[in-house]
């Protein structure tokens, strides 16, 4: 899923807190430690409208009753709504190669690489693969990161996924000579706080490709893995559609360093089928650098994504022209907005 922060905001010694939030957006609340680690996450969300106040009390208290009296003396309420705007990646959304990735190249990579002994143990290379990167790749299907999953709801306690719960969080404390600043640790642990994201955005580049991201055809994939000797069902489901983490091998491509695609390693270098193989790799190499995926600077959405933005934006126009009105007290029909 993607992810947006909004902000984080304070938390006073009676557990009360007190803030704005944007209208009309839809948002869930992360309760976070010192530390900015998530203690526990709301698993729904919730919307407030323009000029709505709302309170809650606690999930578990009766949804029907009202708070009780000693409510109107809690701390936060005593002072002005704290302000959004403060916190990792703020305003974006939360892109794991431009956010996460940045904090394995400069403290991590020199290591755990590929070809690397460290590399064969967890790959934190940020070279992309056909959907994702080798170390998105590697920290879910190694579960080195903990995360909770889809399908039938489950009650999770405080502190069973995410950060606290997760092996990554050891590693960036107390590996080897490894020192990250407290800002690179909350940019890490904000990413398995927000459910292990990869994508900033749900638009696609190459909408008639594999999992709507990859600069690779069906056809070229499949001529990929048949020259490379590879069984396509490892990397590629019913229907063409690739499969989830928990099936991948790993990155099997580098469209950042072609001719250290692990694909390529079962081929004799120089042979026609090596050559082949490397040729498709490099053509998605090629396909990106001219048509940026949405993990990479420079994406622009393909034109049907285009034109259903400008269509909801012209929609958007015409709502906030009726809450306008709405304030003001004035009527305001369909046919005089523009």
């Amino acid at each position: 899923e993607a992810k947006r922060i909004l902000g984080v905001v304070p938390v006073e010694e009676d557990g009360s807190a007190y803030f704005e939030v944007p209208s009309d957006t839809f948002f869930h609340f992360q309760l976070l430690d010192k530390d900015g680690k998530m203690v526990q996450s709301m698993r729904s969300g919730t919307i407030i409208q323009s000029g709505e106040n709302q309170g809650c009390v606690g999930c578990h208290e009766n949804r029907v009753g009202t708070p009780p009296a000693s409510a109107a003396g809690l701390k936060a309420l005593t002072r002005p709504p704290s302000k959004m705007g403060e916190g990792i990646a703020v305003g974006r959304g939360y892109n794991y190669l431009a956010e996460v990735q940045p904090v394995f190249d400069k403290h991590c990579v020199s290591c755990h690489d590929f070809g690397k002994p460290a590399g064969k143990k967890l790959n934190l290379a940020g070279d992309k693969d056909v959907v994702f990167n080798a170390s998105y790749l590697d920290l879910h299907r190694k579960k080195i990161v903990t995360v909770a999953g889809a399908g039938r709801a489950e009650i999770y306690p405080a502190k069973a996924w995410g950060s606290h719960a997760s092996k990554l969080t050891k590693h960036l404390q107390d590996h080897n000579d490894v020192s990250l600043t407290d800002e690179e640790k909350r940019r890490v642990y904000t990413w398995m706080d927000i459910n292990g994201v990869y994508y900033p955005t749900y638009d696609s580049a190459f909408p008639k490709n594999p999992a709507g991201r990859s600069p690779l055809t069906d056809q070229q994939l499949k001529k990929l893995l048949t020259l490379c000797k590879l069984n396509p069902a490892q990397m590629m489901g019913n229907r063409g559609k690739m499969m989830g983490y928990k099936q991948n091998p790993g990155a099997m491509i580098s469209f950042d360093r072609p001719e250290i695609s692990p694909c390529l390693q079962k081929l004799q270098k120089g042979s026609p089928q090596y050559n082949q193989a490397l040729a498709i790799i490099q053509q998605g190499a090629d396909t990106l650098k001219k048509t940026p995926r949405a993990d990479m600077p420079g994406f622009v959405p393909f034109d049907g994504a285009l034109k259903r933005k400008k269509r909801y934006e012209a929609l958007n126009q015409i709502e906030n022209a009726h809450r306008e009105a709405i304030r003001e007290g004035r009527k305001l029909y369909d046919a005089d907005v523009q």
